[in-house]
């Protein structure tokens, strides 16, 4: 079997099974906040009733905004309990919310997109970051042991690279990088390693690339990784990297709701991004990295105006690479009342 149909199959494949998992997930029980439903107009921060949001995150500097808006009161001035749950990839947060048992998620463009496709009740409703504006400013990153002898992108056809997730962001800048390059995609064996575990994976020689974001990219050049190539920012600076997002029956049954939570969720953005010293402090606290290395690591960019000029060229690369045969409509993967 040629490297190329084994990559079409197992693109297929894969689709098949993500999909198969969250329309499962439908079946499920509708999110326990149904039960306050309201309409928008009537919900200010002091009427509207006190209510628990779960919702599913990754152990990654990504999220740090939320943890801060906690910590800050912007969801208690929203009369909101927030309960963050920490899962090990995307396909994982998207089932759970599907399925009920979250009412929000912090997901990654490509993973909306792809549950889009397959016609997934999932919209965006706030940014979750976005890439740097240069690769001086990268916090992602394609990274090597330091006595690899992989010195350039070219080097890495054949070889076995991790990325937190099949068919997500990671794997998508990292194809977009290799065909920059020359590199067929199919050349390359991607695995799905949850971020915490790929320094290990890397160091233990497991694999002989890791698709990183920070805490870790800071953690492995502590420990004398290289950092061959900025990911994200590789693929196109600025771009939209995920956002937090629900289902459209949530926004649709719970209209205040979801905005109480947007509200606070955008003020919880703006703030990281002003306080940068701020997240340094609290990343430690729901992730493994030590403070130090908190403290010098390159941080995500983050802000309250969903972006969404780089869906376009990610939808492309995605129908490129034979993930999605369509382009998904930006009503359809955005909700309306999200700030952009």
């Amino acid at each position: 079997m040629s490297k190329s149909v084994f990559s079409v199959k197992k693109v297929r494949l894969l689709s098949l099974g993500i999909t198969a998992a969250l329309l499962a997930a439908c079946g499920s029980t509708a999110s326990s906040s149904s039960s306050t439903s309201t309409t928008a107009a009537s919900v200010t921060s002091t009427t509207a009733a006190p209510a628990t949001v779960n919702v599913g995150v990754l152990p990654i500097a990504d999220v740090a905004p939320l943890y801060l808006g906690i910590k800050q009161g912007f969801f208690a001035k929203q009369n909101l309990t927030v309960v963050p749950h920490a899962l090990q990839g995307g396909a994982a947060v998207a089932s759970a919310v599907v399925g009920g048992s979250l009412d929000f998620g912090f997901g990654a463009t490509a993973n909306l997109i792809l549950a889009r496709a397959h016609s997934l009740p999932l919209q965006f409703v706030a940014e979750g970051d976005a890439a740097a504006a240069s690769s001086a400013q990268a916090w992602s990153g394609i990274l090597v042991s330091a006595n690899s002898g992989i010195t350039s992108i070219k080097d890495l056809a054949g070889k076995t690279i991790a990325a937190n997730a099949l068919q997500g962001e990671n794997e998508l800048a990292l194809d977009s990088l290799l065909l920059k390059n020359g590199v067929n995609p199919s050349s390359v064996h991607v695995v799905a390693l949850p971020f915490p575990t790929m320094p290990a994976a890397l160091s233990a020689g497991q694999v002989q690339a890791v698709t990183e974001v920070e805490p870790f990219v800071s953690a492995i050049k502590a420990h004398g990784g290289t950092l061959l190539s900025p990911l994200f920012e590789g693929m196109l600076p600025s771009m939209l990297v995920a956002g937090y997002f629900t289902t459209t029956n949530e926004i649709a049954s719970n209209p205040g709701l979801v905005k109480r939570f947007v509200t606070a969720m955008n003020e919880s953005l703006d703030y990281a991004a002003a306080n940068p010293a701020a997240v340094r402090l609290i990343i430690p606290t729901y992730t493994s990295i030590p403070a130090a290395v908190a403290s010098a690591m390159t941080l995500p960019v983050w802000g309250s105006t969903l972006d969404t000029s780089s869906v376009q060229a990610q939808e492309s690369l995605m129908k490129q690479l034979g993930w999605i045969t369509s382009d998904v409509a930006l009503s359809n993967l955005v909700w309306s009342g999200a700030k952009q």
